[in-house]
Formats: C-alpha cells, structure tokens, sequence
C-alpha cells in the first residue's frame, strides 16, 4: 500500500501554524464562556452591544445574547483568514496565520472585555482601560509567535548556481565597473490624500466626539501609512533591498537572483491592495500603483515584485551584477 506525495518538511511548519491558528479563536471563545459565566450574578439584565460615535452605548441585548454574539465572532472571524492562508501558497501561511491569531485575541479583548466589565449601575464602555494593554499585547505576542513558527526559511544555496539566462537584460559594461541604481516605489499624491481621508477621518470624528483613546489607533495608523506608502529601492553589490525608515522590506542577495526583469502589474487582481502585500502565488511585493514594476526570481524561493518608474535599467544593473556572482 502506497501513500499520496508528502508536503515536503520546510513547509510542514507554516501548515502547522496555520492549524495552530485556526483553534486560537475557538479555545478564546470557550475561555471568554467561562469568564461570562463566572461573573453571571453581576451583570446586568441587559448588555450594551454596540456604541455610538459618542460614546455611549445605543443598542442592548439579553446575556445570553450578547456571550452567543461574543463568541461567534472570537470563534469564527479568524477562521476566514485561516481558510485564505490555505488557499494560498505555503509560504504565506505563516503571516496569516500570525495575523488570524493576532485578530482573535483582539477580538476576544473587545467582546468579552466590554461585556464582562459591566456591572449595574456602572456606565459600560466599549473597550474597558483595564482590558487594553493586556488585549493589545497579547494580540502582538500571538501574532509573532504564530508568525515565526509558520516561517519558511529559504533553503540552502549550493556551492555553485545556476548563470544569469543569457537572455536576461544586462548592461554592456567592463566586469571592473562598479554598479548602483536607486528608485523609490510611492503612492501618487491623490493616492495618499485620499487614504489618509479614508483612514484617518472617520476615527478622527470618534476620538474628538467622545472616545480619547482611539487616537492612540490613528497615531499608529499614520505610524503605518509612513512606511508602507513610500519606499527606496536599492540595487548594488548587496543585491536589491526595499527600505522604509527602520524597515526593510524585501532584501534580495546576488547569490539569490535567478533573474530580474520587467512586469505590468496590477494591484487589487494580482495582490489584493498596495503596499507590501503577498500574492497568491507567495510572491512578496511593494505596489503602490499599476504598470510597469521590478521582477525578481529568487533562488528558491518566491519572486519579489517592486513598482518603480526605469524598472528595465534597475533589472539590467541587477543581472549584470548577479552574473558577476555566478
């Protein structure tokens, strides 16, 4: 009796991660029933649900109601990006599953969180001070453990390596000459103001009117439109690297190029959104617009796409030093 063909072992560890994901949510949940249940004598009849832009809660239900709502949402919400991660390529397991891990603790936080904290004739608040910093750490220590569990380590290069294809596009130059490129890949102007109105807005309208706190969200939400609208692309005797402020996005060592080249690329159909983002197929990219963009084969692992404008020379300064290296 012979069995199917084996998942080979260095993506065994993002599956496994993504299955470890997917039971974060559920166990939470049945956490979050117990906690409800152990305090049942202090809550009120009625559970404040929902909040308005105000502040102040405009929609109540039973107990039973509110734990049923509670833990639907802990339990199952995840598991649509558990379900995504498995549809996708093995090497963006690991990320989603950091992230389903990291949106149930969240989740778990701001559900039974605000119902737990309610007692009568206390004023019920949506997110409870004491549940924020524990909710929030513990959504990021999820995320990252799930994340570096579901790893994919790219794998050993040999001793020697395949040449550039001699189809390639390189530059006729001297192998003394000394080669550097740099780009940046940038949202357009109209594209970052209409994110930022987007974005930022609403939640301003919400931290002014009558909940403070929520502008800790929009200074980390402005924190993160910095680095993934812009980045500088480098390409040199380090290989290719993609950098915002202290983040590098993408670094590609010659010994990795396979080859580089030219792409059209189209945001939302190929990666679902701009700025560092995993396509379906695992290739890793910074897209902050459609057309013309940087392709570049790794040895091994999947390729990495980057917009720029002059994508054709950064390509042929590429090769033309990772044939160097061969």
């Amino acid at each position: 009796m012979t069995s199917g063909p084996r998942e080979p072992g260095h993506h065994r560890r993002p599956t496994a991660a993504l299955v470890a994901s997917a039971l974060v949510g559920p166990v939470l949940a049945l956490v979050g029933l117990v906690l409800t249940w152990s305090v049942r004598d202090e809550l009120p009849a009625s559970i404040a649900v929902h909040w308005g832009l105000d502040g102040e809660p405009d929609r109540y239900a039973s107990v039973a109601g509110a734990v049923a709502t509670a833990a639907a949402m802990t339990a199952l919400l995840p598991l649509l990006l558990v379900g995504l991660g498995a549809a996708m390529h093995p090497t963006t397991r690991g990320p989603l599953a950091g992230i389903a891990g990291a949106l149930a603790v969240l989740l778990f936080g701001l559900s039974f969180g605000g119902l737990t904290a309610q007692r009568p004739g206390v004023p019920p608040q949506a997110f409870p001070t004491p549940w924020v910093l524990p909710t929030v750490l513990g959504a990021i220590a999820a995320g990252l453990a799930l994340w570096w569990w579901g790893r994919v380590p790219p794998p050993p290069l040999d001793a020697t390596r395949a040449p550039v294809p001699a189809d390639a596009p390189r530059l006729d130059v001297p192998d003394t000459t000394r080669l550097a490129w740099t780009g940046r890949a940038a949202l357009p102007s109209r594209g970052v103001v209409l994110v930022v109105v987007l974005a930022l807005l609403p939640l301003l309208v919400v931290a002014v009117v009558g909940t403070p706190w929520v502008l800790l969200l929009v200074a980390a939400l402005v924190a993160l439109l910095v680095v993934t609208c812009s980045a500088r692309v480098v390409v040199d005797a380090d290989g290719l690297r993609v950098t915002s402020l202290f983040i590098t996005w993408a670094h590609v060592p010659l010994r990795r190029v396979a080859r580089a080249d030219v792409t059209t690329v189209s945001p939302l159909r190929e990666f679902g959104g701009w700025g560092w983002r995993i396509g379906r197929d695992g290739r890793r990219g910074f897209v902050t617009r459609g057309g013309e963009a940087l392709v570049v084969e790794r040895v091994g692992e999947p390729a990495v796409v980057v917009t720029v404008d002059d994508a054709s020379e950064a390509a042929a300064v590429l090769n033309t030093l990772a044939a160097r290296e061969s």
